[in-house]
């Protein structure tokens, strides 16, 4: 899409000096570099350097020297904007770097020009730069508030985890790609023990610390494929990937015995003991549409036990 915007500002060039035209081509392959990379800078370079030599010219002096121009811009907006660190100093220096290689075509293929044709010439690039800059600018920033709005809205404020809607999104995301992969999937529901006692003790302030703390243990523990989420109050569930029963199990036996290490510390530095009664299940060995079920009845057989235990959901 680059490429092609690169050849309409070819085609809405501005003329001066009689034959002399000027255009901001070089502006679509600066902002692949910076939004694609190396891949997307040289694919964007390509197709506008291939539309000047086969569609409006063929191979003559001027056109070889438009595609010499192209890949010097490209070297150029590599050396100064690869790392994706959008600074107006480094922008701007990418974008007067590309005009300096333009002139020097200019003049090695035209007549020389005379001082008012430069000043119409550098005053559009750096204008055409300085404009591609701040929609840049503020495209990176409307991103990055949207990423913030999805974080808010798939994320529960106090652990940091998945929140419920978002679990059903992950539940059924990971189903389809456990049917597709033909590998199972597991979940593992956990439900702190005697957590009202807390509470009740020493207040709901404490008991939200002791929440957040156990959110950040779920998130280490929890591997590339898992994803913990809280699915109220003091109950959390944890999906994981390509992960069969056995696996699950031994997974949450790692959770449970982390939780009980702790250590959990309240808002004046009191440790709490803290327990995790825990079922584990996974498909296909359940089906789908009972997974979540079966799994929530090993969590509370796993409290009739005696609680501070993994209990294997049965198909």
């Amino acid at each position: 899409m680059l490429g092609l915007f690169g050849i309409l500002l070819m085609m809405a060039g501005l003329w001066i000096s009689g034959n002399f035209v000027v255009d901001l081509r070089h502006l679509p392959i600066i902002i692949s570099v910076y939004m694609g990379g190396p891949v997307s800078g040289l694919l964007t370079t390509l197709i506008i350097s291939l539309y000047r030599i086969y569609i409006t010219g063929g191979w003559t002096v001027i056109s070889l020297a438009a595609t010499v121009n192209c890949f010097m811009t490209l070297a150029i907006s590599l050396t100064f904007i690869r790392e994706k660190n959008l600074t107006l100093s480094k922008w701007m220096s990418a974008v007067l770097g590309s005009a300096v290689v333009s002139l020097s075509a200019t003049f090695y293929v035209a007549s020389p020009l005379n001082p008012e044709s430069i000043f119409i010439f550098t005053t559009i690039k750096t204008l055409g730069g300085l404009f591609a800059y701040f929609m840049m600018n503020h495209i990176k920033k409307t991103e990055r508030a949207i990423h913030l709005l999805e974080e808010a809205a798939n994320r529960d404020h106090l652990t940091g985890l998945y929140s419920p809607r978002a679990f059903d999104a992950l539940f059924e995301e990971v189903f389809h790609t456990s049917k597709a992969t033909k590998k199972p999937f597991a979940l593992v529901m956990l439900d702190i023990d005697h957590f009202k006692k807390i509470n009740d003790t020493y207040g709901h302030l404490n008991g939200d610390t002791v929440l957040s703390q156990l959110g950040i243990l779920l998130n280490q523990e929890s591997t590339r494929k898992a994803y913990p989420s809280r699915k109220g109050g003091e109950e959390f569930a944890i999906l994981i990937g390509d992960c069969d029963s056995q696996t699950a199990e031994v997974f949450a036996e790692r959770i449970r015995k982390a939780v009980e290490k702790g250590p959990f510390q309240l808002n004046d530095g009191t440790i709490v003991p803290l327990t995790v009664s825990i079922g584990a299940g996974s498909f296909p060995t359940i089906a789908a549409d009972k997974l979540l079920e079966k799994v929530d009845d090993a969590l509370y057989e796993a409290k009739r036990s005696g609680r501070n235990r993994v209990e294997l959901a049965k198909s």
